[in-house]
């Protein structure tokens, strides 16, 4: 198979800079208290405001040659939002953030990155981080990530482009019992990155569709701790599901 060819039209599709606003603000209600969160994608400061307290991170947002960070909002919460386009690897990632002891911390780290090698889509998360927030915060993505990419070079697609064409499962990650992978039913659905999440206990299973479902762990990356289910796409609204939950 022309893993180089197949991995360069991905990545072509797959890289497009959202376009940027030159400032924004996002006000989050957290019980009782009010969290602002203020971006100046010019000078790169973002700036949190909480309770009587606030801070300021230098070079947090903005673009920079073929990197783009941005504030977002992300399943109803504050969010920092990292691309890259200078890898072949294209990666997505989402930071969610919150305050814990009165300190601004990434909670969560959402990827959705493409494997240079083969084209397949890696959408996986971590959650409980609670790491203090710096300006360099997008490297913790490579923490993980240096895994997940090494774990999927193996997926072979061959039986995707021979004839007669079959479907080609990869496998995403297991809780208990239950497995999750994605199907890819053609070779559109490689170059599009629309595969189908599915779920697999013994001989039951269930088709997610092919919604962008995240395998979240535990900050140790082993543990797993659901599937988070994308239910919208201009919200990033998530449902997760955990194990009792599933078949």
């Amino acid at each position: 198979m022309n893993y180089p060819l197949i991995a360069a039209i991905v990545t072509f599709l797959a890289l497009s800079e959202p376009i940027q606003a030159a400032s924004s603000v996002m006000k989050f209600e957290r019980g009782s208290h009010a969290e602002i969160y203020t971006a100046d994608n010019e000078s790169g400061l973002l700036e949190i405001e909480w309770k009587g307290s606030s801070d300021k991170f230098l070079a947090a947002v903005g673009s920079s040659g073929e990197t783009y960070r941005a504030l977002v909002s992300f399943n109803e919460g504050p969010a920092l939002y990292y691309e890259n386009s200078a890898s072949s690897t294209s990666f997505e990632v989402y930071y969610t953030l919150k305050i814990e002891n009165d300190t601004p911390v990434v909670d969560c780290i959402y990827g959705n990155i493409r494997n240079a090698q083969n084209g397949v889509s890696i959408r996986k998360a971590v959650c409980d981080l609670n790491y203090p927030l710096i300006s360099d915060y997008q490297n913790l993505i490579f923490h993980y990530s240096d895994k997940w990419i090494g774990e999927s070079n193996i997926v072979n697609f061959e039986k995707l482009i021979s004839e007669p064409s079959q479907p080609v499962d990869v496998p995403v990650g297991s809780i208990g019992e239950v497995n999750v992978v994605l199907r890819y039913d053609t070779l559109d659905d490689l170059i599009s990155a629309t595969p189908r999440t599915l779920i697999m206990h013994g001989a039951a299973s269930q088709d997610l569709g092919t919604a962008i479902a995240f395998f979240v762990y535990d900050a140790d990356g082993i543990t797993p701790l659901g599937l988070d289910v994308q239910r919208c796409s201009e919200t990033h609204r998530l449902d997760r599901l955990y194990t009792r939950q599933l078949p």
